[in-house]
């Protein structure tokens, strides 16, 4: 009789925190359904678009204090909620600037990068990676070249910010990408690094090259990337998975 309680009471606990789980996300992915029902709309003013654009990302800020953990020890969390709140500054800049070329918002999404670099940290090093990202980061310069070869000066912002969000793609990475120990977090951290990849490029050609007009692509691979990277972080003793 206890033998068959035992399983029972497991997957109830584990329910249970799948639940709670869903709970923590709600205020986020309300937030994220309110930002595409209102932003596109040509009455929202300036203002209320930068901070819808926005609040999905502070949500995520809350459902990391909702675990409790205990932000004077857990230096992965401090980077983290220092990367989510660069971003949403991030986010304001590039939705109220009226130049051409946002500086302020690539430069605060910039500096959210190497605290993530920080937060995915230098173990294991996984040069294959890295190399495998350093071919796909040389495409990506040699498409945007053509559209910035008379714009030196941008042209170099490119440089450095691709080098930045490549560094974070690969250490995201480093721990499932061509490595034989990987667990579902790790996953979840290297999914993450790449949409916001695939992002920012999108962003990138729109904002330098032509208009992408399916815009809802660049907010919902931004927001997955933000909240699959903060899973990685938040939730992390899951066992290792050998092939």
């Amino acid at each position: 009789m206890q033998a068959e309680q035992g399983p029972s009471k497991l997957v109830s606990k584990v329910n249970s925190g799948a639940f709670m789980e869903l709970c923590r996300f709600i205020p986020f992915l309300l937030s994220v359904c309110i930002y595409f029902v209102l932003a596109p709309q040509s009455s929202c003013p300036l203002w209320m678009k930068a901070l819808l654009k926005c609040l999905p990302i502070l949500f995520l800020c809350t459902y990391i204090l909702t675990h409790g953990i205990n932000m004077c020890t857990h230096s992965k969390a401090q980077k983290l909620i220092a990367g989510l709140l660069f971003s949403a500054a991030g986010d304001i800049f590039r939705t109220t600037s009226t130049q051409l070329y946002p500086f302020q918002g690539d430069a605060m999404f910039g500096i959210a990068h190497v605290f993530y670099i920080g937060m995915f940290g230098a173990k294991p090093l996984n040069l294959l990676a890295g190399f495998f990202l350093v071919i796909i980061g040389t495409i990506y310069l040699l498409f945007l070249n053509r559209c910035l070869w008379d714009q030196k000066p941008f042209q170099w912002t490119a440089y450095i910010y691709i080098s930045l969000i490549g560094t974070m793609a690969w250490r995201a990475s480093a721990g499932t990408l061509f490595n034989q120990h990987w667990s579902w977090m790790k996953l979840f951290g290297t999914i993450g690094g790449m949409l916001f990849i695939v992002s920012d490029f999108t962003y990138a050609v729109s904002m330098y090259c032509f208009p992408v007009y399916n815009s809802g692509l660049i907010v919902a691979t931004y927001y997955i990337a933000q909240m699959l990277i903060t899973l990685s972080t938040v939730n992390t003793e899951n066992k290792v998975i050998r092939k």
